[in-house]
C-alpha cells in the first residue's frame, strides 16, 4: 500500500525552522555572489532561498526533469553527476535531499560539485540519515507518493568521506531529529479527534530533540537529518 505524504504544518515548521535558518545564514555571510546552482533542484524552491541576500545573482536549477517555477530561476536538465557548467563557474550550490539519490555515485557527485565551485564557494546539502531506528524501520516496510525507487539515505560518515575526498573541507554540520522526524506525517492520518493531542506531543518531541542533540551531541550517531556547510579552497 502507497501512502500519500501529507504534512502537519505547525509541527513541521518548529522542526525545519532552525534547518532552514541556515539556508538564509549562509546567504548572508557570502559575499560577491554571481552564480547560484540548486542541484536537483525541481522548481528551484532551495535556490531561491540562497539568492534570498543577493538579488542580483543568477539562480540555475538542475534537474533531470526541470519544473518551471520561480520567474528568476533559470532551468537546466541534466544529471548532478555530470553537470553542465564551466569549471569553477558557481559561487554557492545547494542540495537539498539530492545526495541520497545517487548513494553508488556519491564520490562522482561531490567531484562535479567541486569542479563547478569557485574557489572558496560553498557547498549547502541537507539530507535524510540512514541510522535513525524510527525512519529506518519505516522506510523498511512503507511506501510513499513522493519517495523514488534508488534513493538510499546515507550515513554522516559517508558523505563526509566524498566531500573531503572531492577536495572540499567541511566548515559546519548541524544534525536534527531522533524521535520527531515523521510526527508531522503522523499526524494527518490519524484521526482528526486525535490530530490535537498528536501535535502537541509533536512539538514537545521536536523541543526535546533539539535539547538533546545540543547538551548530548554523541546522539547525532541516530539523527535523522543532517545539514553540511563545506567550503571549497
Amino acid at each position: 500500500m502507497e501512502v500519500e505524504w501529507k504534512v502537519d504544518s505547525a509541527v513541521h515548521d518548529e522542526g525545519w525552522k532552525r534547518i532552514n535558518a541556515i539556508t538564509g545564514e549562509l546567504s548572508a555571510v557570502v559575499k560577491d555572489v554571481h552564480t547560484i546552482l540548486d542541484l536537483g533542484g525541481g522548481s528551484g524552491w532551495f535556490g531561491m532561498h540562497l539568492a534570498k541576500e543577493h538579488p542580483d545573482a543568477r539562480v540555475i536549477s538542475l534537474d533531470i526533469v526541470p519544473r518551471p517555477g520561480e520567474k528568476r530561476v533559470n532551468h537546466i536538465k541534466g544529471s548532478a553527476l555530470d553537470i553542465p557548467l564551466n569549471n569553477e563557474s558557481v559561487d554557492i550550490i545547494g542540495a537539498n535531499a539530492i545526495l541520497h539519490h545517487v548513494p553508488d555515485e556519491l564520490d562522482k557527485c561531490a567531484s562535479e560539485i567541486n569542479r563547478v565551485l569557485k574557489p572558496g564557494g560553498y557547498l549547502l546539502t541537507q539530507e535524510p540519515l540512514a541510522e535513525n531506528p524510527p525512519a529506518r524501520f519505516t522506510r523498511g516496510f512503507v511506501k510513499t507518493n513522493i519517495h523514488e525507487e534508488g534513493e538510499r539515505p546515507l550515513s554522516y560518515e559517508k558523505m563526509e568521506q566524498a566531500i573531503l575526498k572531492s577536495g572540499l573541507k567541511i566548515e559546519r554540520k548541524e544534525f536534527f531529529f531522533l524521535t520527531s522526524y515523521l510526527i508531522p506525517h503522523i499526524i494527518p492520518l490519524a484521526p482528526k479527534a486525535l490530530r490535537g493531542i498528536l501535535r502537541w506531543k509533536g512539538l514537545f518531541l521536536v523541543r526535546l530533540d533539539r535539547a538533546l542533540l545540543e547538551k548530548l551531541p554523541g546522539l547525532s550517531r541516530w539523527a535523522a537529518y543532517v545539514s553540511i556547510v563545506a567550503r571549497k579552497q
